[in-house]
Order: structure tokens, then sequence, then C-alpha cells
């Protein structure tokens, strides 16, 4: 009677454990890629790309233009933008050919409301502006060309949340390959008892 209660706890508590390791293998790699993921696309957008777009800005050539439109979005975090951003519309003339720019920074016009409404403050519909323009094709413009190191800064946090995402996903990858079929949660002991099993029942 005690060794049936006994077997009947062990396989209660197999079962358990089985659960659990089931359970840490499908989440630890849903979650890791989540994490992984959002974590690279946040330190590209804040990081990577600004200081790569600031190494080729170096080379582009000032040109005057006219401010068209200025405003504030709001943040949109379907988008994949967490901060309101600046939106301008302005034009410019090369080469007798006119072009219509929107781009504000290379940060994409990101940043804190507060900093936003400052720089809106000092913007007025007519009044005349620079532009950056890329001399081999003067349909890439800017109309500021240095970071917003706070916002560079931003890319830390990402970088660290792709690095969890990484932890996550290697941990579900390593629980994966120590998976165990139900039934079997001592391995090869397992095996080596049914043969002593097998040896008393003849005796």
């Amino acid at each position: 009677m005690e060794s049936l209660t006994a077997c009947a706890y062990m396989s209660r508590t197999s079962l358990k454990l089985y659960l659990v390791e089931g359970g840490i293998r499908l989440i630890f790699p849903l979650f890791g890629v989540a994490l992984l993921v959002a974590g690279i696309f946040g330190a590209i957008s804040f990081g990577v790309q600004p200081l790569y777009e600031a190494m080729q800005t170096r080379q582009w050539m000032p040109v005057p233009a006219t401010l068209e439109v200025a405003s504030i979005e709001s943040a949109d975090f379907l988008h994949n933008r967490p901060l309101p951003a600046l939106k301008v519309r302005y034009r410019y003339t090369v080469d007798a050919e006119d072009f219509v720019g929107s781009r504000y920074d290379l940060h994409q016009g990101v940043g804190y409301h507060r900093a936003l409404k400052a720089v809106l403050q000092e913007m007025v519909v007519g009044q005349a502006v620079t532009a950056w323009i890329d001399p081999a094709d003067p349909g890439k413009v800017v109309l500021v060309r240095s970071l917003n190191w706070t916002l560079l800064a931003m890319a830390l946090p990402f970088v660290a949340i792709a690095l969890l995402g990484g932890f996550l996903l290697l941990g579900g990858m390593v629980a994966w390959n120590q998976a165990r079929p139900l039934g079997s949660p001592g391995g090869s002991s397992a095996q080596e008892a049914k043969p002593r099993r097998a040896r008393s029942s003849r005796t």
C-alpha cells in the first residue's frame, strides 16, 4: 500500500515537473524572440541609423529653403514611435528644379514634447531656413544634421533588452535539447532500475 502511494506521489511530481519544463521550453523562446526583435529594432532606430547618417551628412551641402508647415504629432505606438515627432515641410531649389523636403533631423523629428515645443515656437511658416542636401541626390535632405545625444542614449536600454531576449532564447533552446518524455524523469537511472526489478522477481 505504501509503495502504491509512493508511486502515485512520484507520478504527480513527475507530471508537475514535466509541465514546468514544457512551459519553460515554450515561453522562454517566445519571449526571447519578441525581446530580441524589439531590442534590435530600437537599437538600430535610436543608435545605429542616426550615427551612420551623421557620418554621411558631413559631406552634404547647404541650400536655402522656405518653411511651409511645422507641427508636432503625438506618439504613435502602433507605428513604433514611442515619442512625439516634429513634422515639417519645406521647399528648396537646386539647379532650377524645385524640391519639397519633410525631414527635420537625423532622428526623424522624434523627441521629448518640451524640447519639440521649444523648437516649434522658434519656427514661423514662410521663414527662410537652411537645408542640407546630398550633392549626388538633391532629393535627400534634412534641416538639422547634428545628433541628439539624449535620444542617442535611448539605444542603450534597447541593447539591454536585446541581450535579455538572447539569453531567454538560449535558455529555451537548452531546455528543448534536454527535453525528455513523460514517465522517464530519471533518464538512464530509470533504465538501470528495470533490470534490477526483473531480477528480484525471478528470485
